[in-house]
């Protein structure tokens, strides 16, 4: 069996949707698939065929990208080429960053098309101009999703987003490597991490920078690690100095696989306060529970329908820094209980979210596409 996985972007570029496709092509090939990706890639200037993980990778140069979506409209000629050279039984596109999959669910022709969707929501705060683009890229994508044979939504929250579409909806959760063992010391300190681009602003760093200078004028030992990279980083360091934070706050760049792991398992508590509904199932959550990390969340979009509030995490207002610093404040005043609360994320984690178990789920809706192509 062979499966062509389109994805706007590609590993070595890091992300959930990057990881995801990339971890998901792995297990595909251990299975026994034949898999090759295709994605942009703004280092090429023409088509370009590489190995990644032993998988075959084809690189596309990108023209333009708008809003972190990657644009050539030789694409189209391009992505029917490689789906002639590579026959795949199966195409799977990746979104819901548009074009990519619009454009090989187009060149699929008649073999069928699995569209995995990774977004609950595609308004960001972008302003008024980019909110009207999208409102009209939505009556281009109800075509393309109408077009695929099956969706495989990232969450139950997504799926119930994606409603008009459900009789061909199977939720395929975000997953992880590996499960961290039981902590025999609780961690220490807060951890944030991310991209650090303009376009992830929404994912609330600057409210958590807010929320540290409130317990700032309090006598507080709370620090924070922000691990991640990108053009906003200087903008960023610059708030921690007038916010007057240096002390508190340290910067440790991009982190990737055992490294980020290692950052994770030494903190008490990741924070992911995000200010929009757009996180579908960030994969960091599922990286800090596997390391025994508590999950501090904003209750927004589908956080809530994955955070049990004090159980496996804690839930937070959204868009509200003194809630948050609240939160904080009770939270790492009581260390025995975060650490009971990142042992039971752990263990959820180890119970449903690893790679083996998405990727049998996967695997079975692939063959019963390609069955029922024949």
């Amino acid at each position: 069996m062979r499966v062509l996985i389109a994805t706007p972007y590609f590993w070595p570029r890091i992300g959930g949707m990057e990881n995801y496709a990339r971890f998901l092509a792995r297990g595909l090939a251990e299975a026994g698939w034949e898999v090759t990706v295709v994605c942009g890639d703004v280092t090429v200037q023409r088509p370009v065929r590489t190995q990644v993980d032993n998988l075959a990778v084809w690189r596309l140069p990108i023209w333009k990208v708008v809003s972190n979506t990657p644009i050539n409209l030789a694409w189209c000629w391009w992505l029917r080429r490689i789906i002639q050279i590579e026959r795949p039984d199966v195409v799977n596109a990746h979104t819901p960053v548009p074009f990519m999959v619009d454009v090989v669910t187009w060149a699929a022709g008649k073999r069928p098309v699995a569209i995995t969707y990774h977004a609950a929501t595609l308004f960001k705060p972008d302003g008024l101009a980019m909110n009207l683009i999208t409102r009209g890229y939505l009556l281009m994508q109800r075509l393309t999703l109408g077009r695929a044979r099956a969706i495989i939504a990232v969450s139950p929250y997504v799926s119930e987003q994606l409603e008009r579409w459900r009789s061909k909806i199977t939720v395929v959760s975000n997953a992880v490597t590996e499960v961290g063992a039981p902590r025999t010391t609780p961690g220490s300190g807060l951890i944030f991490v991310n991209n650090l681009e303009p376009t992830h602003r929404w994912k609330g760093l600057d409210l958590l920078l807010d929320a540290l200078a409130i317990l700032k004028r309090e006598t507080t030992t709370i620090t924070l690690t922000v691990v991640g990279d990108g053009t906003d980083r200087p903008r960023y360091e610059q708030r921690v100095r007038e916010l007057g934070l240096d002390h508190m706050v340290r910067f440790a760049g991009l982190q990737a696989g055992p490294e980020r792991d290692a950052f994770i398992r030494q903190a008490a508590a990741l924070v992911l306060y995000s200010t929009t509904a757009n996180d579908a199932f960030p994969t960091v959550m599922l990286e800090a529970w596997a390391q025994g990390a508590t999950v501090v969340a904003a209750a927004i979009g589908s956080l809530p329908s994955l955070v049990d509030n004090d159980v496996t995490g804690l839930l937070v207002e959204p868009n509200n820094a003194d809630a948050l610093a609240d939160r904080l404040r009770a939270a790492m005043a009581d260390p025995a209980h975060l650490a009971s609360l990142g042992e039971a994320g752990r263990q959820l984690v180890a119970e449903k979210y690893t790679w083996p178990g998405q990727v049998a789920r996967t695997q079975a809706v692939f063959e019963n596409l390609a069955r029922l192509s024949r």
